[in-house]
């Protein structure tokens, strides 16, 4: 039995990938601690050591097909893959990472009755940027635009502060002077404010809740921080 509460389906089923990057491993912490989610499926590429029985660990290479058999509903994904020219310099799997696999997961869990796809890309996506970054995120939203996701919730932060596994130079001499820039940045230019990475995944979590009418909906710094506490 599903139960509803002031229009909010309880108990729902989410599958999180990049569960074990920044923003994903934030995510599912607070999934953890949330009534409102009963499981958690996770895609990893090798098992991890962390358990809890709302967990559900699939261990895949991203290459096979991957087994959703077992699972009646898929409710929303959360898509927090992510990689850099420098980890992943074969750009056809820098593609697969960015563009492909959400895709590919966006179609599967359709046959699963889902409802909500929500995809981190970043403030400046354009599928014909120079910028490679950008483009390939501005690529990953037009192909989640065209999947017919019933609702398709896309994040686009500008520099994202948080504790790391990997330390990138850029990012973490950014995240001590963005504070300061962060002042400046008011009117239309608030889009390029950096972000908590914790409030973007709060944020998310809170917009997964909600009743949304739109098909699309584009989330920047403002509009995040109004779904956090």
């Amino acid at each position: 039995m599903v139960l509803v509460v002031n229009g909010i389906i309880m108990e729902k089923t989410v599958l999180l990938l990049g569960s074990t990057g920044l923003i994903g491993s934030m995510i599912l912490n607070q999934l953890l601690g949330d009534t409102s989610y009963s499981k958690i499926i996770v895609l990893v590429r090798k098992k991890q050591e962390f358990q809890h029985p709302k967990i559900v660990e699939i261990v895949t290479d991203f290459e096979s097909v991957i087994d959703l058999s077992s699972f009646n509903k898929i409710d929303s994904v959360f898509s927090c893959l992510g990689t850099t020219r420098k980890k992943t310099p074969d750009l056809k799997l820098y593609k697969k990472i960015e563009v492909d696999i959400p895709l590919e997961i966006a179609k599967r869990c359709l046959n699963k009755g889902l409802e909500k796809f929500h995809y981190i890309s970043a403030i400046g996506a354009n599928e014909n940027s120079s910028n490679f970054y950008l483009k390939m995120k501005g690529e990953a939203e037009v192909a989640l635009k065209q999947s017919a996701v019933p609702v398709l919730n896309i994040y686009q932060p500008s520099l994202l502060i948080g504790n790391r596994k990997e330390k990138r130079l850029a990012e973490d001499l950014g995240a001590k002077i963005y504070p300061f820039i962060n002042l400046f940045l008011l009117g239309s230019l608030s889009k390029y404010k950096a972000i908590k990475a914790n409030k973007l995944a709060e944020a998310m979590i809170e917009i997964d809740k909600q009743i949304v009418q739109n098909s699309v909906n584009i989330f920047t710094y403002d509009n995040i921080l109004k779904n956090t506490k």
